[in-house]
């Protein structure tokens, strides 16, 4: 994908956060490439082992070992070979999914969906260290920066994250709820494809994660009336297509309420382990 080819508006600051993106999302390759080899060496390992406990109870002579043994080491010598261009694909649909796919959100459905603000998502996960805040800063300026450092400090202190996105200011909450929106779209794609590879599997939310989103949207709600519609349509779709019981409702004065059946949910439920969108943010995990 390039940038005429995203659906992103035109405008400078925006292409330039585009194109340092996806440079930064590349240079994860040699990491991710390391990760795929080492999977794939353990896996090799753990099945010869197996071959060699049969060989040596006696149930495998010393020919079928051999042959069982040499498609062993060919069957991991061609998934090493097409490790490269697997990284290389998956690191683009990443990009794709999870830096440009929240940004479109913000561009395509908030009020105000400043150039910085769609630009600012974009770089949410390029910001690892202090190191990678001062280039971004340096190049994007401190408005850019100093919003993505917000988004970020959010999910840094799981017991202040209440407080911390009540405090954000609107644009930083219009990229949290962005960044929101985009796991539950990825929800409904994931149990999409399970049901077309695998009709008998069953993809649910995990325990109290209905409650965690709705703990985490109400210090959202109110402050994009755009955005607000596009996350209560994205949530009861996730819920509808995990089986949940739980569906997001607005009341007669505007308030959102989570609804188990007919029966409103008890205020302030948490989950043991509060968790923003999937993957966390401020960094992809491969």
């Amino acid at each position: 994908m390039n940038f005429t080819e995203s659906g992103l508006p035109k405008h400078q600051l925006v292409e330039d956060a585009f194109d340092y993106s996806r440079l930064n999302a590349q240079n994860n390759q040699k990491e991710a490439l390391k990760s795929f080899q080492q999977q794939i060496e353990m896996i090799h390992n753990q099945n010869l082992l197996m071959l060699d406990m049969e060989k040596d109870a006696g149930d495998m002579k010393d020919d079928e070992y051999k042959r069982n043994k040499q498609a062993l080491e060919r069957m991991r010598d061609d998934q090493l070979k097409m490790g490269p261009a697997l990284i290389t694909r998956e690191l683009e649909n990443m990009f794709e999914k999870r830096r440009v796919g929240p940004a479109k959100i913000a561009a395509a459905n908030a009020d105000n969906a400043t150039p910085e603000l769609v630009a600012a998502i974009m770089l949410i996960d390029c910001v690892r260290s202090p190191v990678d805040y001062k280039n971004v800063s340096a190049k994007f300026g401190e408005g850019v920066a100093g919003l993505i450092a917000e988004v970020v400090h959010i999910d840094a202190y799981p017991s202040e994250r209440d407080v911390n996105l009540s405090k954000a200011s609107g644009d930083a909450k219009r990229a949290y709820q962005s960044l929101l929106i985009t796991s539950l779209d990825q929800i409904v794609d994931q149990i999409a494809r399970a049901a077309k590879e695998n009709p008998g599997q069953k993809i649910m939310f995990p325990p109290g994660q209905e409650e965690q989103i709705y703990n985490d949207i109400k210090n959202l709600w109110g402050n994009d009336k755009k955005l607000d519609a596009k996350f209560l349509a994205a949530f009861n779709k996730a819920s509808d297509s995990a089986g949940s019981p739980y569906k997001l409702e607005v009341d007669n004065a505007g308030a959102l309420e989570l609804v188990k059946g007919s029966v409103k949910a008890g205020p302030g439920v948490k989950p043991p382990k509060p968790k923003g969108p999937d993957g966390g943010i401020g960094g992809d995990v491969f």
